[in-house]
């Protein structure tokens, strides 16, 4: 069965039944980011890779848009018309999705919500704000809660990544691959690269571009177990292993003689010039 998740934009500056493509496109991401997250807990995913089809049909979203304000409709498909009832793990998801967006509404991180659904909460937080002062959220045409966004703070989502076990931090070369959309690359020494999406402070990181940084957050891989994308990053900068010479400066001939072991140039002490060649000469040498 399809359940609808609603959310009534009051207040927002574009005519009823629209919504400017940036807002719409932030709103969309972090529900589909929450939705999918949500579904691999659900339905026992791992939590990186490339999702099972049991936790994309669990998680699986439509969107739409309605006048009445505007309201973003996201529906969750499920099944389809191929059963006339909610299996268990779809009516987990309903109830877990509703529970963190009423979360939201309270700005109040509940305490089964992990690092990685945190930070897609902390993404959704930021677009509601950016979409409109005041939203009303109804569950399958059920109103749950009513709340001001200017009332809501994406730092209540904030993870620290010192005590959290699903950050990683790697150094490298920082990139740019679209300030307007957030978006920087890090690349290793090896030459892999790796995304840094909706970096939050990109304008101040940007000062960065070319260096070499660390960059800590939570780590999203492929299927195959690569590193691809770096959320919710930390960017700092880091000592340029290429600056100044990695090799020593020139050492001449008789500061190498002078420290190596054995005998020093210019005799043995305690013994004469004399003895000195002729333990040499008997020596053959």
């Amino acid at each position: 069965m399809t359940t609808q998740f609603e959310f009534r934009l009051i207040g927002a500056s574009a005519p009823d039944g629209e919504l400017e493509a940036e807002q719409l496109l932030a709103i969309v991401t972090s529900l589909k980011e929450i939705a999918t997250k949500i579904g691999r807990v659900e339905t026992d995913a791992e939590p990186v890779g490339r999702a099972p089809k049991r936790t994309q049909r669990v998680a699986k979203l439509t969107i739409g848009l309605a006048p009445g304000s505007t309201s973003v409709l996201a529906r969750r498909t499920g099944a389809g018309d191929a059963l006339e009832f909610d299996l268990a793990d779809e009516q987990a998801f309903d109830e877990k999705f509703a529970a963190l967006v009423e979360s939201i509404a309270l700005d109040q991180r509940p305490s089964w919500v992990g690092d990685s659904l945190s930070l897609a909460a902390a993404d959704l937080t930021a677009a509601l704000q950016q979409a409109a002062p005041e939203v009303e959220f109804k569950v399958a045409g059920k109103a749950h809660r009513r709340f001001k966004t200017e009332e809501t703070h994406r730092e209540t989502w904030r993870v620290d990544p010192t005590s959290s076990p699903d950050f990683i931090t790697v150094a490298g070369r920082l990139y740019a691959v679209n300030l307007n959309t957030h978006r920087l690359q890090v690349q290793d020494d090896v030459g892999h690269q790796v995304a840094l999406p909706k970096v939050s402070n990109d304008a101040e990181v940007s000062r960065l571009i070319g260096s070499y940084v660390t960059v800590t957050g939570a780590p999203e891989r492929d299927a195959r177990g690569r590193l691809t994308h770096i959320h919710d990053a930390a960017v700092i900068a880091a000592p340029d292993p290429l600056n100044g010479s990695v090799v020593p400066a020139a050492v001449s001939l008789d500061e190498i003689l002078a420290s190596a072991p054995g005998v020093e140039p210019g005799g043995i002490e305690g013994l004469t010039d004399a003895e000195f060649d002729s333990f040499f000469e008997a020596m053959g040498l």
